[in-house]
């Protein structure tokens, strides 16, 4: 054998053991995954699938019945009967209880409220409101002389409640003017009654003793109100809007908001800009024609320039305040937990 074929051959020798050597780490990689997945029944050792069945099994098991049990269920009942009852407080600390009234009183209690709003401060002619201001779903009372229906007086009382403390919170938050408000109608999903009828027939007769304690104990009632409300306000307003609603006491969540603005003052500017000097000229002639003809009317009012017509005048300058204010659309939502109705219930059945 010449010496060529001795390295040919040595060479063969070592890629074989060295594919024998990778196949075998391989076999082992993949035998070792096969039994962390599926176990191995003569080592003993459970796999994955195993231990999954064995603690959904042992999920589905009972308490144990012992007395550590029994002192665990207890002090975790605690802890959520606590955290349970700090979280309703703190939810439900906004809840109002409205004193029964009539349609009459009602209305003159609409109209007395309405002109009160409609003095707020703002920037609709002096006025947050204008003077004309629906009122959404009581527009048909306040404008239009009908009386609320008697039947509708408890909604219409919490609605009218909610509106209000809306309204004064814009104002309060530095909005400018409130150009509409309306109630969302949200409609309730339907149950199926297939699957009510099922629960009735797998539920359980209750006992004597706990009709007795539900006929007793008045459960609260959560009402939730949606409303859709558009105001104008400038970017610092719209930030302190959102930030009182967050503070506030009243449990608000904002559904849904949008803004846009009738004009951009930084894209005028630049267009300005690119415009040249001879839109700098055109400007100038155009207040100088204007002046004459003031000066010419014999008019003695001297026109005061404006912080967005001297940055337009003077080119780029990004200033907040010389923004156009913001059309704000935004959707909210109340809700009341009901706390001040059922204890009133309960003192009143006392």
């Amino acid at each position: 054998m010449n010496k060529s074929k001795i390295v040919l051959a040595v060479i063969g020798g070592v890629t074989l053991v060295g594919a024998l050597v990778a196949g075998f780490f391989l076999w082992q990689a993949a035998n070792a995954k096969t039994i962390a997945i599926e176990g191995d029944f003569d080592e003993g050792v459970d796999g994955l699938d195993t231990v999954m069945q064995k603690a959904a099994a042992l999920a589905r098991k009972s308490v144990f019945p012992s007395q550590d049990s029994v002192n665990i269920y207890a002090k975790n009942r605690d802890m959520f009967e606590e955290w349970r009852s700090e979280a309703l407080n703190l939810a439900s600390r906004g809840d109002k209880k409205f004193a029964e009234t009539t349609s009459a009183a009602f209305k003159e209690f609409l109209l007395n409220e309405a002109k009160r709003l409609s003095s707020l401060p703002g920037a609709a002619e002096g006025h947050f409101i204008k003077p004309a201001f629906p009122f959404g779903p009581f527009k048909e009372f306040i404008l239009d002389g009908k009386l609320p229906p008697e039947a509708k007086l408890p909604v219409l009382q919490r609605q009218w409640d909610d509106i209000t403390f809306i309204i004064e919170t814009l104002n309060a938050a530095g909005a400018l003017e409130v150009t509409g408000a309306d109630v969302k109608v949200v409609q309730k999903p339907v149950e199926d009654t297939r699957v009510v009828n099922k629960k009735k027939r797998s539920s359980k007769r209750p006992s004597a003793a706990r009709k007795q304690q539900s006929s007793e104990v008045p459960k609260e009632e959560i009402s939730s109100e949606s409303y859709v409300f558009t105001f104008i306000a400038r970017p610092a307003g719209l930030v302190s809007v959102l930030n009182a609603f967050n503070v506030c006491d009243r449990f608000v969540t904002v559904d849904t908001f949008s803004f846009s603005k009738e004009s951009d003052y930084l894209s005028e500017a630049i267009m300005i800009k690119k415009g040249g000097p001879d839109a700098v000229v055109n400007k100038r002639q155009q207040r100088r024609g204007a002046r004459r003809r003031e000066a010419k009317d014999g008019s003695e009012e001297k026109k005061v320039e404006t912080p967005r017509e001297r940055a337009l005048r003077m080119g780029i300058v990004s200033d907040p305040s010389c923004e156009s204010p913001l059309t704000v659309s935004i959707t909210l939502t109340i809700r009341d937990f009901g706390t001040l109705s059922a204890t009133s219930d309960r003192e009143e059945k006392k």
